[in-house]
């Protein structure tokens, strides 16, 4: 499946928008409103502190996350 997001990004974008890496969960951080939280997401990946998560409402979307940055 990594090789399939790759290869459409590749067709759809072009190849210098395609990532280094793809990770797959099963959940997204998202506010109890429902807004997905962009900014945490990318702080991890960038391994960065998240920030402020007092609205999240599912904290194992976070620690997915973490797990598949370690590759575990």
């Amino acid at each position: 499946m990594r090789k399939e997001v790759m290869d459409t990004v590749d067709r759809e974008l072009g190849a210098i928008a395609r990532p280094g890496q793809v990770h797959f969960v099963t959940l997204l951080p998202k506010t109890r409103s429902g807004k997905m939280l962009r900014r945490s997401i990318q702080a991890l990946a960038e391994g960065r502190d998240p920030g402020d998560l007092t609205t999240i409402e599912d904290p194992a979307a976070l620690e997915q996350i973490r797990a598949a940055l370690a590759g575990h």
